[in-house]
């Protein structure tokens, strides 16, 4: 009697179906088209192996969809919580994810519909470290979490290993996963003992640095740190040596933030301080609300990367948000002054990371965020120790266009920024050779904007 070929066991149809969603879901039906074997038979071994596989269904499709759960490094779960802390301070789950094999992740909002990204969800590639803050923590978490010394050798596995583990104290109201979150609570009773002797804090804190900061940091990106001070709350503390190029432009940064302010621009609050070997600025963090309040936000390239795909300009991203709806006509426009405001002082370091959104507790847009990180970037440092020559702007136009309202609220910021460079009295004096320069580029923004203002009535 021919006995026929023997059915597969549970454990070989598992594997198969590990092999067949190794790289991305699949439907049910492809699934059992490729195994040969009844949906129902395919549901069972899904269901025997709840931490291998998961089901979801992607609003507007018709039919469920499998995956298989990517195996993370550490013994890391593939499901994890995001947490929101709200502007009270309070904490509540905002999304349930799922990391799945091939690189997507599987998003469960608390308030919103399942969602797949084909990477990570935008709002955790704007919370992975970055920049000199982040090269710090690939450092000081290297050996912990088994993860590369340089940031840019991280990939996405190794940022959800430290989102989830170690995240701390980030940009926006999120905190990834439990471990992270109890962080965050040892966190809250370490703020409630802020330093009393600030100045001597800050000087320590570059001190700590100061071999990150002045050897292997990129030429131009600014050494800074996070801390509490007991008179302004959450800062940003951007720092520089006495008399170094950078140390020159951190008072133009704090002029050139309150002069936008000037013209219905908001712009985060700044303190100029200085030192011991230091001159420090002290940016007020307008993600934070008192100790443990807290903003959402994402940056321009984090909403661009995912609804456009374009980080052209910070003009054009202003029109593609307002064409769909994410900012009204009042915040583009404050954009555009900001694009033409950096044109007219020679700031040329426009990229999308220097510009961000608020996000409501609604999760909608809630307008532009303050202005940051403006100053004149084309005198600062190139690397290697080498300052660029003190020769006068040279704006352009660009994708701004002829806007006669936005050059005219540009025109006298302009204005303000590079007579207070040469006049004002700051805890930090300007060089004579910046406040000499400051008279000539006044003088080339004036001739630049000139035919761009409004016609006389």
């Amino acid at each position: 009697m021919p006995t026929g070929a023997s059915r597969p066991s549970l454990q070989e149809r598992t594997q198969a179906l590990e092999r067949l969603l190794r790289e991305k879901p699949l439907s049910a039906q492809a699934l059992a088209a490729a195994l040969g074997i009844s949906q129902p038979t395919l549901s069972r071994a899904i269901q025997a192996a709840p931490e291998l596989f998961t089901q979801f269904r992607v609003p507007g499709e018709r039919t469920p969809q499998y995956a298989c759960l990517r195996a993370l490094s550490g013994g890391l779960s593939a499901r994890q919580t995001v947490y929101r802390v709200t502007t009270t301070g309070a904490i509540e789950p905002f999304a349930q994810l799922e990391f799945l094999s091939g690189g997507a992740t599987l998003e469960r909002g608390t308030h919103s519909k399942t969602r797949l990204y084909g990477g990570l969800p935008p709002y955790m590639a704007f919370s992975a470290p970055s920049g000199f803050l982040g090269r710090q923590v690939a450092q000081s978490v290297a050996s912990a979490l088994h993860l590369p010394q340089s940031l840019k050798d991280w990939s996405d596995d190794h940022r959800i290993a430290y989102l989830f583990t170690r995240g701390l104290n980030m940009a926006g109201n999120l905190v990834y996963g439990d471990l992270s979150l109890q962080v965050e609570m040892d966190l809250r009773q370490a703020l409630a003992h802020p330093p009393q002797d600030k100045l001597a804090h800050y000087v320590a804190m570059a001190n700590a640095l100061k071999e990150a900061s002045f050897g292997s940091s990129a030429g131009g990106e600014q050494p800074k740190f996070l801390s509490v001070a007991p008179d302004a709350g959450h800062v940003i503390v951007k720092f520089a040596r006495q008399g170094s190029r950078m140390a020159d432009l951190l008072p133009l940064e704090h002029l050139a933030l309150r002069a936008l302010a000037g013209v219905d621009v908001l712009a985060a609050e700044t303190q100029l301080l200085a030192a011991a070997d230091y001159v420090f600025l002290e940016v007020r963090r307008f993600d934070r609300v008192g100790l443990h309040g807290r903003i959402g936000m994402l940056s321009a390239g984090s909403v661009d990367d995912e609804f456009f795909g374009a980080r052209d300009t910070w003009s054009e991203f202003a029109a593609r948000c307002v064409r769909d709806g994410f900012l009204s006509a009042a915040d583009a426009r404050r954009i555009d002054v900001m694009a033409a405001f950096s044109e007219l002082i020679g700031n040329g370091d426009r990229h999308f990371e220097n510009i961000s959104l608020l996000i409501g507790e609604d999760g909608e847009y809630q307008g532009v965020a303050p202005a940051y990180d403006i100053l004149p970037m084309r005198y600062a440092p190139i690397g290697a120790g080498v300052d660029p020559d003190l020769h006068p702007i040279a704006p352009r136009i660009g994708s701004i266009g002829a806007k006669p309202e936005v050059w005219a609220r540009a025109a006298v910021a302009a204005q303000r920024f590079w007579t207070d460079a040469q006049q004002a009295d700051l805890p930090v004096p300007i060089p004579r050779a910046f406040r000499e320069l400051a008279a000539r580029n006044l003088a080339e923004a004036q001739a630049f904007v000139a035919p761009l203002l409004p016609a006389a009535p």
